[in-house]
């Protein structure tokens, strides 16, 4: 009876995460400028984390954002990417589903490749949501996740250096600790805009995660897509390598 009620447990959904492509794509085919469909892109996020109330057991949501290749564009579309985020950054302490959700924002990647100002607003937002105890959001910007796995491993080489960790208590789970943010990895992973692969997100936090790719580009996603891809969740048998 005990082992049932784990393995019902295990196959909870606790933590999802996004990978919302498709918006360069969507500009095309929709005739609409990059400024306004990145900003459609952003309200699209906080319509899925409005969506996610819908499913009280989702403790972690994680998107990814910026990858640390993305910050290879051109200037003037990383410009109109960050003045976005600066204004979406500015409307935290009053957007409604962040008092009503009790949501907590966590930013997770190489937030020192980005513009003081803007790293300002991440620590702000954070530091405002801190005592949140709703739901986790995780906003992937300057991220790949082998280099989360370089950093990590600087890390936890410093703390053995300077004799504040024990190799032999080191596990997968210790381990995680070292990453950007130690959060319960994605159950399941959805991917919009047709492409189907993971581009290094999550690397190590994604080793069983469910995956779901839509047809969808990012913009078009609606909630009945979100609940299309928890009912695929559902249906499927979990068996984690046993």
């Amino acid at each position: 009876m005990k082992a049932f009620a784990e393995e019902v447990k295990r196959m909870e959904l606790n933590s999802i995460a996004f990978i919302p492509d498709g918006n360069r794509r969507y500009a095309k085919l929709a005739g609409y400028s990059l400024s306004n469909t990145y900003y459609s892109g952003t309200q699209k996020a906080w319509e899925v984390i409005n969506w996610m109330k819908k499913y009280p057991k989702v403790k972690f949501g994680t998107f990814y954002t910026l990858s640390l290749e993305n910050l290879g564009r051109s200037n003037a579309e990383l410009n109109v990417l960050f003045r976005i985020f600066e204004k979406e950054l500015d409307k935290v302490r009053h957007q409604p589903i962040i008092q009503e959700g009790k949501i907590k924002l966590k930013f997770i990647g190489r937030r020192e490749m980005f513009p003081k100002k803007l790293r300002v607003k991440m620590n702000d937002a954070e530091e405002f949501t801190e005592n949140n105890k709703g739901k986790t959001i995780n906003l992937a910007l300057g991220y790949n996740g082998q280099s989360e796995i370089v950093d990590a491993a600087k890390k936890l080489a410093v703390d053995y250096k300077e004799n504040n960790l024990d190799l032999e208590a080191m596990d997968e789970n210790a381990f995680r600790k070292y990453l950007y943010a130690d959060f319960e990895g994605p159950d399941l992973i959805i991917r919009t805009g047709q492409t189907q692969r993971l581009s290094g997100f999550l690397t190590y936090q994604s080793a069983y995660s469910e995956l779901y790719f839509s047809g969808k580009l990012w913009p078009e996603f609606s909630e009945q897509d979100l609940k299309l891809a928890v009912d695929s969740y559902h249906e499927r048998t979990r068996k984690f390598g046993k």
